[in-house]
């Protein structure tokens, strides 16, 4: 019944040798969990410290690198299930490539492999089960004016291909940024996704969950983000709440 928190990467393209690094520390605990009708009547214990690191990096003028990685504590039980993790996480490196951009709106593509860990890796299976799989991703963006502040919209589309009897996983993402002063952004977002479970190796599950959060631009360079999230709906699935601290680092 676990669930992870993927690093997020929007559709615009970074300029040719710039990027930047973004590292995010969360706290995350549930002591509840969706059943197989959606309902919220399973007791379990579950709690999650989770350091993750992203990167991207302009390639050319079409073309951003991606990369990601985490650390975890985990701990869960339920009934006479229980289970323990401490290590490396799921990692990923990635191609963003825009199809299409005028002054407002872009269309992109990302291919990404990633790469299993001992940890979390595919919802609702034991611990560090898994192989290394790949993840197919459109992202469409669209900026516009509120109040007279700038803002943008920000929706994608993944699937993750997952070889053999490995279940695999749709996902659909959607962001909205505002920035009601010129160096303070609001972010709203949703994360919904849906496993189609294998031969007893993971029941058929989905989550949704709903974060908020704030960014504070230190400096041209430097962002801090403080939100949380929550997740709201669910099979099969743990409700999870967290809260989370990223630094932005631009380059």
């Amino acid at each position: 019944m676990f669930s992870h928190l993927t690093a997020y990467a929007g559709p615009w393209p970074t300029p040719i040798g710039k990027g930047q690094i973004i590292s995010t520390t969360l706290t995350d605990h549930a002591n509840k969990a969706y059943d197989e009708d959606g309902d919220l009547s399973l007791g379990v214990e579950f709690a999650k410290f989770d350091t993750g690191l992203f990167w991207e990096h302009g390639l050319s003028k079409d073309i951003t690198v991606v990369l990601h990685s985490s650390l975890q504590d985990i701990n869960f039980s339920s009934g006479v299930d229980q289970a323990e993790f401490k290590g490396l996480g799921e990692s990923g490196i990635g191609l963003r490539h825009v199809l299409w951009q005028d002054e407002r709106s872009v269309l992109s593509t990302q291919m990404s492999v990633i790469f299993p860990s001992s940890g979390e890796t595919i919802s609702d299976a034991d611990l560090g089960f898994g192989a290394t799989n790949f993840e197919m991703r459109v992202l469409a963006g669209r900026s516009f004016k509120f109040a007279q502040k700038d803002g943008f919209v920000d929706v994608q589309a993944a699937w993750r291909l997952r070889p053999s009897d490995n279940p695999d996983e749709y996902r659909v993402d959607g962001t909205v940024g505002w920035r009601p002063k010129e160096n303070i952004q609001v972010l709203a977002q949703g994360f919904y996704a849906q496993g189609n479970g294998k031969f007893g190796i993971a029941r058929q599950n989905s989550r949704l969950k709903l974060q908020t959060s704030l960014v504070y631009d230190k400096t041209p360079k430097t962002s801090y983000q403080i939100g949380v999230y929550q997740t709201v709906a669910g099979r099969n699935i743990v409700k999870e709440k967290a809260l989370f601290f990223g630094v932005w680092q631009r380059y």
